[in-house]
């Protein structure tokens, strides 16, 4: 058994994980911005009871940003793992009531993200998107001073539950690393996100 990922068309109520849309960073969070200096893409947010019990009561929320361009492909080799980075930026923050938006290149649709208790055996060959579970890699495994693989994508997961933005990760997989101490990091240190292109 493993908890899945699944990615919806439906609208996300304010407790639920979203792909897509704005981000609740508070207003004295800067927005993340690329190398050059670009307004970073939201691309999905989670509540931080998704990755510690103690947050049942906090409103605690973990959003990961993307340099993206629709229709392009430029975005992939940035956020590949060269050294144990790559252009995305994770930040985690106490949510805000407000949502902001400040990329140029938005991703408009904003779809709920679920939690569900798969039945079926994980292993390393389980490329479902996925909380915790078995580590499985596109690739050679990533390791990242980010801490361990949290939240596996599958790119075709996203293309499914915003079908007017396709190709955000290709069919490959995103992975989310954080920090095992990521409370205590707020703001962006508390861990990356890589992609692996198959």
């Amino acid at each position: 058994m493993f908890n899945e990922l699944v990615f919806t068309r439906e609208s996300p109520t304010k407790a639920d994980a979203y792909v897509g849309g704005g981000a609740y960073l508070p207003r004295n969070v800067v927005w993340p911005r690329s190398a050059d200096g670009q307004p970073l893409t939201h691309l999905i947010s989670f509540p931080g009871t998704w990755f510690s019990d103690a947050l049942v009561d906090d409103d605690f929320w973990l959003s990961i940003f993307i340099p993206y361009l629709q229709g392009e492909v430029g975005h992939y080799r940035k956020l590949r793992a060269l050294n144990g980075v790559s252009e995305a930026v994770v930040v985690g923050y106490s949510r805000s009531s407000e949502e902001r938006n400040e990329a140029p290149n938005k991703i408009i649709d904003c779809r709920k993200v679920q939690l569900s208790l798969n039945p079926d055996s994980d292993d390393d060959e389980n490329l479902a998107s996925k909380l915790d579970g078995i580590d499985a890699w596109l690739q050679a495994p990533i390791s990242s001073s980010g801490g361990r693989r949290r939240v596996s994508i599958y790119g075709g997961d996203l293309d499914a539950s915003l079908p007017n933005n396709k190709g955000i990760l290709s069919d490959g997989m995103g992975y989310l690393f954080l920090d095992d101490d990521f409370l205590a990091k707020k703001g962006t240190g508390c861990g990356s996100f890589f992609l692996q292109l198959g």
